[in-house]
């Protein structure tokens, strides 16, 4: 009896998805077709439809497989415990430094998706999920410090929301002013200056 044949479904998404990255990355989205990414992929373009029904699905999958790292981080911070919340909030912006390389790569195409999620969409919700959930889950590991007397008693929510937008911010400033804002050089010390503000 032959073994059963591996399912090659998500390597091939996977394929398809390296493919429409580099694709979108040198046309963007609007210029870039279905057909291009086929190529880019080595497919048919029936085949490409098989998995994908629109290049609307497609961006949103990127969407999802781009966030799905930091999410992931964020959530095994969470879950350990053993450490402190303060050390925690510390190593979780070692980890966004680590990503750098990574984002570095992408950064055209993570301003062409928030470009799109200002207005209704599927890029928009897919946004929406993954920053409700980073949110919930960073509230969770403040509040958690808050509890242990390791952090002041101060709004879980609100310090998120800041952290957050300190992030963000420093990651536009880094695209649009490169030449005075080195993200390794003066991140980690301004990540470190919040969290001994917050620190009891």
């Amino acid at each position: 009896m032959m073994a059963p044949r591996p399912d090659v479904s998500d390597q091939r998404k996977q394929q398809i998805l390296d493919a429409a990255m580099r694709v979108f990355a040198r046309k963007g989205f609007h210029n870039a077709r279905m057909d291009d990414i086929a190529q880019e992929a080595d497919l048919s373009k029936g085949t490409l439809y098989w998995y994908f029904r629109s290049k609307d699905a497609i961006i949103e999958a990127l969407v999802d497989k781009m966030f799905q790292w930091e999410l992931h981080t964020l959530g095994q911070l969470a879950a350990d415990a053993s450490r402190s919340v303060p050390e925690r909030l510390r190593q979780l912006a070692h980890n966004i430094v680590q990503s750098l390389e990574f984002w570095g790569q992408t950064m055209p195409l993570l301003y062409e998706f928030y470009a799109l999620a200002t207005r209704p969409g599927p890029v928009r919700d897919v946004l929406q999920r993954y920053y409700d959930r980073y949110h919930a889950t960073l509230t969770q590991m403040i509040a958690e410090g808050v509890r242990r007397g390791e952090l002041q008693p101060l709004d879980a929510d609100l310090i998120a929301v800041t952290m957050i937008a300190q992030f963000e911010g420093l990651m536009l400033l880094w695209v649009i002013a490169p030449a005075t804002f080195d993200f390794h050089t003066h991140w980690l010390p301004m990540a470190d200056r919040l969290v001994q503000s917050l620190e009891a």
